[in-house]
């Protein structure tokens, strides 16, 4: 996963290397949701009967760990339990960042995976649920990660990593790039001589954000309860604010 041309900004998956230079972690945590939003009531009920029991946080494409730390601490100041994150990235470079820079080790766990093969992601997910005695995490999160999914696995692509975090997943954060983000980032890899291959072939483009509200709500059955507005760059504005959208399973009551 080497850079195009020693040009940081031209990269096939999304694996910046230095992604928080330009989206600062630490305002991406003031615009998160209260623990209403996290644990709605009925769970927060269910929580205080068995405080030891962690709050369980999948964060995909995590990159270096600066915002899935301060994630973590934002989650247990709100729901004061114990919170347990697990990073996954596709870089190993970055995991290996990630692991160094890692302050809360027996909470903060990294490993790198590929969401969309089925071998060591698949086996690590089912060990670790395994071993908090769960199915399932409380929260999963995927924040700007949606756009690289897609172009590297087409439209069905993208379904399948929706489809299947989402049988993962009690709660369901996504936060989907819009289609000008697509553009920068194929105007970026063109720049260094590569394309993405699937790029024209796409069927969800100029609406892609909310292709996948729908697809998650009427496909994948799950319950929208809140959408907010995401942090853009603040140095560059080059970055648009991106749409943040919540789903639950239809299960839970708000």
């Amino acid at each position: 996963m080497e850079h195009r041309k020693d040009n940081p900004g031209a990269v096939q998956y999304g694996n910046f290397m230095n992604y928080y230079q330009f989206n600062s972690a630490t305002e991406r945590v003031k615009l998160l949701p209260d623990k209403n939003i996290w644990a709605p009531p009925k769970q927060q009920q269910e929580m205080a009967a068995n405080k030891n029991k962690p709050y369980l946080v999948l964060d995909v494409g995590c990159n270096c760990g600066v915002f899935t730390q301060l994630l973590h601490s934002f989650l247990e100041e709100q729901l004061q339990r114990p919170v347990h994150v697990l990073g996954v990235d596709i870089d190993e470079r970055l995991i290996q960042r990630a692991k160094q820079e890692n302050t809360c080790d027996e909470k903060i766990n990294y490993f790198c995976g590929d969401v969309m093969n089925a071998g060591n992601f698949d086996e690590i997910i089912a060990n670790y649920l395994q071993q908090q005695q769960r199915t399932k995490f409380d929260a999963i999160c995927c924040y700007s990660i949606t756009m690289w999914i897609h172009l590297n696995h087409h439209d069905s692509g993208l379904q399948f990593f929706l489809s299947k975090l989402s049988n993962l997943a009690e709660l369901f954060v996504v936060e989907p790039q819009p289609w000008k983000c697509y553009q920068t980032a194929e105007r970026r890899l063109k720049k260094a001589g590569e394309l993405f291959p699937l790029f024209l072939e796409l069927e969800w483009r100029s609406n892609v954000e909310q292709q996948i509200q729908n697809y998650m709500e009427h496909e994948l059955g799950r319950q929208r309860f809140l959408q907010y507005v995401g942090a853009g760059s603040a140095k560059t504005r080059a970055r648009p604010q991106f749409s943040v959208c919540v789903t639950s399973e239809i299960k839970h009551a708000f």
